[in-house]
């Protein structure tokens, strides 16, 4: 078993900048403090969830500013949800729009889950972010950009009855319900978003029917795309995992084995968030958990993994966790079950 790998559009790194530059800061000096390059052609659209969770705490830092989650969302572009921010705007109101993000949210991350609840005059979007260790100001961001968005596709008008956040708002707390026009609920049971669905029906100054129906066709082509993309992670990971215990299968033998082009293929996985070294770091370190967890000695669990020797296994084991296995495997032995 390996984890989920969650990514997310570069243009919402790139409203991060934006922000910091038109407060006075250099974007240019965060982005190099933080060995980030958001023009590289690397990222191929997409870059590490977690990645954007720990600029955000970065950019507090940097700052001082400890609602910047909040304020970057205040100061959103439709750009900045990529080619769904557009798609919105040019739609028929928020209702449509609300549909729209229920059918591609998949194209800007697939870190975003969420569940929507109809009643008689309310709309209720309750949602959380599968990557974990999530910084607050994520969150803060996911929000206060969805109610910039609706503000622009409903003439002005800010559409949220309520929302609230499981975190405690941080040390900014009295600031929430004046960006946000709102109630708002901290230390709750769930991520809330609570509109006045009488607010969404509105017919939006900004449609554009044309642009709607271009825009929808690409949306649905990414989606296509992404899709593959997943399906093509899948087999590169069983591939791995086939050969691992003889060794770990070089890209050279993974394009092959899959008729890829190796500069397409790496192309590819960085498009979707991914590198193959990592790919097989992780397999690995999942693997190596599992096995310590039923209880495989040390020797048999390198030999699985395809390391040549039981030191290499050790030392990467440490790189994984911190420490050896064996005072790992002497922890999760003290921990309850």
């Amino acid at each position: 078993m390996t984890t989920d790998h969650y990514h997310i559009a570069i243009e919402l790194i790139e409203a991060i900048g934006e922000y910091l530059d038109a407060q006075g800061f250099s974007a240019d000096d965060f982005f190099r403090q933080q060995g980030f390059v958001p023009d590289s052609d690397d990222h191929e659209g997409y870059v590490d969830f977690q990645l954007f969770s720990r600029l955000f705490d970065a950019a507090e830092q940097f700052t001082g500013d400890h609602c910047i989650g909040l304020n970057v969302g205040a100061n959103f572009l439709a750009r900045h949800w990529g080619r769904l921010g557009y798609l919105i705007m040019a739609g028929e109101n928020g209702l449509e729009g609300v549909q729209y993000i229920q059918r591609f949210a998949r194209i800007v991350t697939n870190a975003l889950e969420m569940h929507w609840h109809w009643e008689a005059d309310t709309l209720s979007c309750d949602f959380s972010i599968q990557a974990p260790n999530t910084s607050r100001h994520v969150y803060d961001y996911f929000v206060s950009s969805s109610l910039s968005l609706s503000k622009q596709t409903n003439n002005g008008k800010a559409p949220f009855h309520a929302v609230h956040f499981q975190h405690d708002g941080g040390s900014c707390r009295e600031q929430y319900a004046p960006i946000l026009g709102c109630e708002c609920h901290f230390n709750a049971p769930w991520n809330r978003i609570v509109v006045q669905i009488r607010d969404l029906s509105q017919e939006s100054r900004l449609r554009d029917p044309r642009l709607k129906k271009i825009l929808e066709e690409h949306a649905q082509q990414v989606l296509q795309k992404l899709a593959t993309g997943d399906e093509l992670i899948g087999k590169v990971r069983q591939h791995i995992l086939q050969q691992l215990p003889n060794a770990v299968p070089t890209l050279k033998e993974i394009c092959t084995l899959l008729g890829q082009n190796e500069r397409t293929f790496q192309r590819t996985l960085a498009r979707l968030g991914f590198n193959y070294q990592d790919m097989v770091d992780e397999l690995r370190m999942n693997l190596a958990l599992e096995y310590i967890r039923n209880d495989y000695n040390f020797l048999d669990i390198a030999m699985m993994l395809g390391y040549s020797e039981q030191s290499a296994f050790h030392r990467a084991f440490k790189r994984w966790t911190g420490m050896p296995p064996s005072r790992y495997k002497k922890k999760q032995a003290a921990s309850p079950q």
